[in-house]
């Protein structure tokens, strides 16, 4: 099982025992990127995100705070960030592969067909790399995808369509149906 699959379970187990995020934060690092999520790779990489959205259930900006250890570019560990919460994004609304139910088939393999979300329907990341002493941390875009994915975008999604998605992608949220006008 992969680092995202696990924070979706752990996420779930959080969601359904009420269990406030901020009681669980275990030292200063973690507490300088929490948002509504905070996760932590293999590494020392750390990350929260949260997810805004705008009265109509859709995307309106996204939050990041990174921790990475003193950034050999602060430029590129920002792009990595944004990268990683687009891909957070499209995991949690939008990306598949259109398979035949019966077969397993693959139907279509072409790059509109995944359903990325195009750049012009990405809404704003913010991303905020927070000081962080100590030498650079490797995987700190598995850090941002996982806390994006764990908490910041599946439950804004949430919150605005009343009910946890049962599946991901999520196609049928508003947030989802808004990004393929």
């Amino acid at each position: 099982m992969g680092i995202a699959e696990l924070a979706v379970l752990v996420e779930g187990a959080l969601e359904e025992g009420g269990a406030d995020r901020a009681d669980l934060v275990v030292d200063d690092r973690a507490a300088g990127v929490l948002l509504d999520a905070c996760a932590a790779v293999p590494g020392g990489a750390r990350a929260g995100a949260r997810v805004h959205l705008d009265g109509a259930g859709g995307l309106e900006r996204v939050e990041v705070r990174v921790a990475a250890g003193d950034a050999l570019d602060e430029v590129v560990l920002r792009s990595y960030a944004v990268g990683a919460a687009h891909m957070a994004l499209g995991w949690v609304l939008s990306e598949g592969i259109a398979v035949d139910p019966d077969t397993g088939e693959v139907h279509d393999l072409t790059i509109r067909s995944f359903g990325v979300i195009r750049a012009k329907d990405t809404p704003a990341i913010d991303v905020t790399v927070v000081a962080d002493d100590g030498a650079p941390r490797p995987r700190s875009s598995d850090a941002v995808f996982r806390g994006g994915r764990r908490r910041g975008r599946g439950t804004a999604v949430t919150r605005a369509e009343g009910a946890r998605p049962e599946a991901f992608p999520a196609r049928g949220t508003r947030a989802a149906r808004r990004l393929r006008r």
